[in-house]
């Protein structure tokens, strides 16, 4: 063997980069292998590892992040997460690009999947960090946001900069270190959160491209060798890694290896990168793994990424005292005394302080070059969109420096014209990515006239395409100006990116805020104070703000109490937290100047944006692709990577795979509209997908020289409103895709050959929009080896097993055969007996059975189960169709096997259209299983036919009742209709009361529009409003009309759950 480098020499380059550690030779040619990781890349001159970063430069292993950081925030500790290490301190977090697995669902894949190591990185030496951090006040620095292994002789390098000042340091990290690396790195962590993705290697060989034993050595090394502080993560991915089983083998595993004492954290997936089609992980999954590992003895247990106070605290193992309360990232209550319980004085393990640190909830991103000069300013924070949530700078009326009350501000004509031709420039430089030539900076002399803050406002149509404003207390009229139309230019979050092609099309509106008056009356008593037309609205509660412009209740038809709740909605609050006097409540007025872009201005920008592909690039990019399909179906090593191609972040790709002899084609694609996709890693998960369906197919091996491969690229995107009202005008087939969104589902198409209404058209058909009305429409430019591409997520219906298994088994209700019979005869008894009628109609509530069981045991025991049900149930995960039949022959439930009618479903499904038989719909579903044990037990012989509903809207779901009433018509006997569905979900338990009684009351009308109004308006989270509007127009369809009556009705606190965040649930029968 050649050399081997082990620990890094702390060379630098004149480029910043720094000489890398762990690494040998592997021949006199120039060949390495990384040994950081355990994936021993292999590395001739010039290629980079997996993680891209580290990278074989003429025979030697350069680090190529090193000094370069992609942003710097001030965060509270508890967000890493740690929550027995330093609790309430302020912790610098930091990151680079890369990452050394490959996460499908990675939730910082804008940095870890980066392949652009310069893009908007922050140039930042070690000690400027360290001297940062001092400034601050944080009292430890984080490697976080992506792995630091991959940087770690920049991470080491910090962590000693970081001591010297007497700042610790804390690595968040997946674990994945090679044996020979750990203690290099580890032995300058002060503390460690490492992400155990799951414990079954399928899990880290699918979605992460790795291994799991690794991370349990780093782990048993870390508790075992080291004085690290260890806190452990796991994110709980529905249907990949939330089976009880799994999790109580994972929690066995760390009971034996780093004992009961370490902090264990399940966090809540949100969809991302190539998982968008996994539903968010429910509160209720969160809770069922906090006390399966409770049971099986770990003793500090949290749950993250959702706001549940209650099991994001931390209690005395001993005496179950309350020792650190935390709200999301904020310590409240503190009852330690020198690490020990200040009840009972039992130790609790961890790294605390006497007292715990004030930073709470705030985040605040820091420009990291002003620590590097001689005499560093503290950072400022920046300005926030429109109605974005979280702190913002609000003048304050009572401030003196606040501007005058009353002031309509003056502004003449003249003035107003000039203020709205510097708007419109700066939009156009925004968007055309260019220096502001404004022709005016006087703004026609009101440009140094202080303003409290001015909103800029970009529509198409009725539509709105880009808002973001600029608040503060005498800030003159252009900086607040020129801030808020470049902001609403480039970076309103919420929406895409505005493409040059849009601004012909665009409407501007200036809104400078004036006048700003505290709502001083109290509770409901406030809506007096607020005159719709006159008043925009700003509300603060805690860390939660919101701001709503005056145009926006007058362009909507509200009246006051609807422009109080919009408000509240829009800062993320209860729709009733206006009326809450502890809630600051603002109006203010505000000079509304708008117009169109002028024709000279348009005229400086480009028509589209240039071509990002050459078409011999795209033909190389489709070689490469077919290459990769070819090598991944014969099991040969793909190329990750064509360095002769540029690699960029796109919006979309698509890859077309064809077989023409075998009558095989393969379309797949991904969608980002912001912030993008990484398009080379993109296009290899796309050749990934196609490969396995060839392999699905086994096709005979000559079969793959007759491959034949198509791309497509997309990006510069542009909105023409919904499927119901697009404004197509702008859109030239030649270079443009089409585009339909609606819930999560998209398609696209390209064809040169078509009109645009032709394309709208055909893509709308191939998403199966159920509401043209909130369905938006788009288009991207498009960069195609072929004249046509055409691409839809929608899944294709699974047939499934016969046996439909239990999904929700050991988390909503028990596993066990003997300890589910026994909570059903708990959830049976003591009902009188009764005599028992028919009913076309019920509705019960879905969840777990300790919660809601004994409202739906009470309406069973009250009705007639006929031999045939029909279950109509919500959607509660992106999984399969939008509407769906379960296709299956039965429904197993631990000790009992429930009939379904496949053939009764079969005929729903054609006499329904878009109801489609799909098991993948049904595969993760609760709201139709948990009835099960219950009919089970009542009617063993009843067949259960499960329907789920998961969009439309209310012309659609009174088609779907129409329908299905005129199917039930023609059944004798006529099966049971069942509505699964809970009421309003985790609100204060008398706020929840309230809407809980509004749906009701609205329920017992039998109008399934009065019904889908009340919820609509009223903001209730009732989960199954649309199937109780199929229902209900079914029911009135069938007559004739019945009356409904209430069995039951609790809340979630009534079987000992909180009172601060409720779920509500009711029995209702009709007969």
């Amino acid at each position: 063997m050649g050399r081997v480098v082990q620990a890094p020499s702390g060379q630098r380059f004149a480029d910043g980069t720094a000489a890398g550690g762990w690494w040998h030779e592997l021949d006199q040619s120039g060949h390495i292998m990384c040994d950081l990781c355990p994936r021993h890349c292999t590395l001739k001159p010039g290629d980079r590892g997996f993680c891209f970063v580290r990278q074989n430069v003429d025979g030697q292993l350069v680090s190529t992040t090193y000094g370069r950081s992609t942003g710097f925030c001030v965060d509270p500790i508890e967000k890493k997460p740690l929550n027995h290490f330093l609790p309430g301190t302020a912790v610098l977090s930091f990151g680079t690009a890369g990452c050394n697995l490959g996460c499908k669902f990675c939730q910082n894949w804008d940095s870890s999947r980066s392949r652009a190591v310069d893009r908007a990185s922050d140039v930042a030496e070690p000690a400027t960090i360290a001297e940062a951090a001092v400034q601050l006040g944080c009292h430890s620095v984080a490697f976080t946001y992506n792995d630091p292994v991959i940087w770690a002789e920049y991470a080491i390098d910090t962590a000693h900069a970081c001591h010297e000042r007497g700042i610790r340091t804390v690595a968040v990290t997946n674990g994945y270190i090679a044996p020979q690396a750990r203690c290099s790195f580890f032995e300058v962590i002060d503390a460690a959160n490492v992400d155990l993705k799951a414990f079954q290697e399928a899990f880290y060989y699918k979605l992460t491209n790795s291994h799991l034993q690794p991370v349990l050595d780093s782990l048993t090394w870390l508790h075992r060798d080291t004085d690290v502080w260890l806190e452990i993560t796991n994110l709980i991915i529905p249907g990949e890694n939330d089976a009880p089983d799994e999790l109580r083998r994972m929690c066995d595993w760390l009971l034996e290896h780093v004992g009961d004492e370490v902090p264990l954290h399940f966090t809540a997936f949100h969809p991302d990168f190539r998982m968008r089609d996994h539903p968010a992980t429910p509160h209720e999954t969160l809770l069922a793994a906090y006390e399966l590992a409770r049971s099986q003895g770990i003793k500090y247990v949290y749950v993250g990424n959702v706001h549940d106070p209650q099991h994001d605290s931390t209690y005395c193992p001993a005496c179950g005292t309350l020792l650190i309360a935390r709200n999301w990232h904020q310590v409240g209550a503190y009852h330690l005394r020198d690490n020990r319980c200040a009840q009972c004085a039992a130790p609790i393990a961890g790294r605390f302080l006497d007292q715990p640190g004030e930073w709470g909830q705030r985040r605040l991103p820091v420009r990291i070059a002003q620590f590097a000069r001689a005499a560093p300013q503290p950072p400022q924070a920046e300005p926030a969109p429109a109605g974005a949530a979280g702190p913002a700078r609000v003048p304050d009326p009572d401030d003196p420096a606040a501007p005058p009350r009353n002031s309509s501000l003056g502004l003449t004509p003249r003035e107003q014209q000039q203020i709205l031709r510097v708007a419109c420039e700066m939009v156009v430089a925004g968007v055309c990515q260019r220096a502001a030539d404004l022709s005016d900076q006087s703004c026609g002399g009101a440009a140094q006239r202080p303003v409290a803050g001015v909103f800029v406002t970009l529509k198409r149509g009725s539509h709105l395409r880009a808002c973001c404003g600029f608040l503060g207390a005498r800030v003159p009229l252009l900086e607040a100006l020129q801030n808020a139309a470049h902001r609403t230019a480039t970076s309103d979050m919420r929406l895409p990116p505005i493409s040059p092609a849009e601004l012909p099309h665009l409407h501007v509106a200036v809104s400078i805020l004036h006048d700003f008056r505290p709502v001083t009356e109290p509770g409901p008593e406030r809506l007096r104070a607020v005159e719709v037309g006159r008043h925009g609205l700003r509300i603060q509660h805690g860390e939660a703000a919101g701001l709503l412009l005056p145009v926006v209740a007058v362009e909507n038809g509200w009246d006051a109490e609807t422009f109080l709740r919009q408000v509240c909605r829009k800062a993320g609050l209860p729709v009733r937290a206006w009326q809450d006097d502890a809630a600051r409540l603002q109006t203010f007025e505000a000079v509304l100047i708008e117009g169109r872009l002028d024709p000279d201005l348009l005229a400086t920008a480009p028509p589209e944006a240039p071509p990002l592909l050459q078409p011999e690039d795209l033909q190389r990019l489709a070689a490469h692709c077919r290459g990769n399909v070819v090598a991944l179906v014969l099991g040969a090593t793909p190329n990750y990577y064509l360095p002769s191609c540029p690699d960029m972040n796109v919006q979309s790709v698509g890859l077309a795979v064809r077989i023409p002899q075998h009558h095989f084609e393969s379309t797949s694609s991904q969608l980002s509209l912001r912030p993008g996709l990484p398009l080379q890693s993109t296009l290899y998960q796309c050749a990934e997908r196609a490969a396995q369906a060839i392999k699905s197919m086994q096709l005979p091996t000559d079969a793959l020289d007759e491959i034949h491969a198509e791309v497509a690229v997309l990006y510069d995107s542009a909105m023409h409103g919904s499927v119901s009202d697009a404004d197509l005008q702008g859109l030239d087939p030649q270079r443009r895709a089409l585009v339909v969104l609606e819930r999560g589902r998209y398609g696209w198409t390209f064809d040169r050959d078509r009109t645009p209404r032709e394309l709208l058209d055909a893509t709308a058909e191939r998403v199966q929009v159920l509401n043209p009305r909130t369905a938006n429409v788009l288009s991207l430019s498009a960069d195609s080896s072929c004249r046509s591409m055409a691409v839809s997520s929608l899944p294709h219906p699974q047939r499934g097993t016969a046996v439909r298994p239990p999904a929700v088994a050991g988390v909503f209700y028990p596993s066990e055969p003997a300890a589910l019979d026994a909570l059903v005869d708990e959830l049976l008894a003591g009902t009188p007996d009764a005599p028992r009628v028919h009913c076309p109609v019920v509705m019960v509530p879905h969840a777990g059975l300790r919660y809601s069981g004994r409202i739906a045991a009470r309406v069973f025991q009250q009705i007639v189960i006929p031999d045939r049900v029909i279950v109509l149930a919500p959607k509660h995960s992106r999984q399969g169709t939008p509407w769906s039949v379960a296709p299956h022959d039965n429904w197993a439930i631990p000790g009992h096997v429930v009939p379904s009618d496949p053939e009764l479903a079969r005929r729903l499904a054609a006499a329904i259209p878009g109801l489609q038989l799909d098991a993948a719909a049904h595969q993760d579903e609760h709201a139709i299983e948990v009835q099960l044990p219950v009919l089970a037990r009542l009617a063993p012989a009843a067949a259960v036919v499960g329907i789920i509903i998961g969009d439309g809207d209310l012309e659609h779901c009174q088609q779907f009742g129409r329908l299905l009433a005129d199917f039930l018509r023609a059944e004798d006997p006529q099966p049971l209709l069942v509505i699964s569905s809970d009421l309003n979900h985790y609100a204060p338990i008398d706020e929840n009361r309230r809407l809980d009684r509004l749906a009701l009351d609205a329920i017992r009308t039998c109008d399934p529009a009065q019904l889908y109004a009340t919820v609509r308006d009223q903001d209730i989270s009732m989960c199954g409003l649309l199937p109780a509007v199929v229902a209900l127009e079914a029911l009135r369809r069938l007559g004739p009309r019945t009356a409904c009556r209430e069995v039951a009705y609790a809340t979630s606190a009534d079987a000992g759950g909180s009172r601060d965040r409720v779920v509500g649930y009711a029995g209702l029968l009709w007969g």
